[in-house]
């Protein structure tokens, strides 16, 4: 089992789960955490080596992939294009090559992102709804999911996309709400956000990410190339805040009416929830309701433990 990006956010537990489950994972990052069960192997590398990742392919026996290495958000996208295309879309590249010169994969599962729809256009949103991607990050995700289902037509690649929406949970690695609010309110701090009361997210806690993941990787038999993950509901931003200021009365926030803007200038694409019938189909059910995942993240916060786990997406 090699999974790409496998030292980030949603690639540690991931890969953590999977040893936990008997599996020997390789997990091929950038950065080395070093704090990976016994039964894992770390390489450091970079995603858009394809020498070294059709060498690890071959020295690893690899028969199934995880494919999380990205540049990863829409603010990372906009501040960092060059190297968003070249990380997201030369590095899927890469992978989709190597693993069609070895041979022998099974599954490749591309780890993707509702920024691939731009606008929704309905709510909840479908897989085969029109994907009109509005931000650099949701253009290189596209681009992903479009060459891996070429590689597939065209060279045999067992590839499936997977499609998560605002994944939280205790370690993410970027000011992204509902972190920042949740960071306040641990503090005893009031919040401020000048624009975003109009927005609606299918916040997703990452245990439920990791499951949906893991579904799609494990199934026999996939009747699709792409599966949303999420829980199928979304909440307006004065919702979460409602739902924080439940778990910590003392908490405030100004919050101003309108889209939520990423990075300056940047608004987000119009949102609501994903339609989760597909990976439903698989057995997935979201175990974690908004109000609990908070609760999680705030007794962490409040017991020491930081927010973020580093740099690392």
């Amino acid at each position: 089992m090699l999974v790409t990006g496998g030292a980030g956010f949603l690639g540690h537990p991931l890969v953590c789960g999977l040893a936990a489950l008997g599996e020997q994972v390789v997990s091929f990052d950038r950065l080395t955490r070093g704090s990976f069960p016994p039964s894992v192997t770390e390489i450091a590398g970079d995603i858009t080596d394809g020498a070294r990742l059709e060498h690890v392919l071959r020295t690893y026996a690899v028969t199934e992939v995880v494919h999380a290495a990205a540049v990863v958000g829409v603010t990372a996208s906009v501040a960092g294009l060059p190297a968003a295309v070249n990380v997201n879309v030369d590095g899927a590249v890469a992978l989709f090559e190597a693993v069609c010169r070895v041979g022998g994969v099974r599954r490749v599962v591309d780890l993707s992102s509702e920024e691939t729809y731009g606008h929704f256009v309905r709510d909840p949103i479908r897989e085969d709804d029109p994907a009109l991607p509005v931000s650099p990050y949701g253009i290189t995700k596209y681009a992903v999911e479009r060459l891996g289902e070429y590689y597939a037509d065209q060279h045999g690649l067992p590839y499936a996309a997977v499609r998560l929406c605002w994944v939280y949970g205790p370690g993410f690695p970027r000011r992204r709400l509902p972190h920042p609010w949740l960071q306040d309110a641990a503090g005893g701090l009031a919040s401020r956000l000048a624009r975003g009361g109009d927005q609606r997210i299918d916040f997703t806690y990452v245990d439920d990410a990791i499951d949906g993941i893991l579904l799609v990787l494990n199934a026999e038999r996939l009747g699709h190339r792409a599966y949303n993950v999420a829980t199928g509901h979304a909440v307006g931003l004065r919702e979460l805040a409602a739902e924080i200021a439940q778990l910590r009365p003392g908490w405030q926030v100004d919050l101003g009416d309108g889209p939520l803007e990423m990075a300056p200038g940047v608004a987000a694409a119009r949102k609501g929830a994903l339609d989760i019938t597909r990976a439903r189909a698989l057995g997935y059910a979201p175990r974690v309701p908004l109000s609990e995942g908070l609760a999680r993240i705030l007794s962490g916060l409040e017991a020491g433990h930081p927010l973020t786990q580093g740099s690392h997406p």
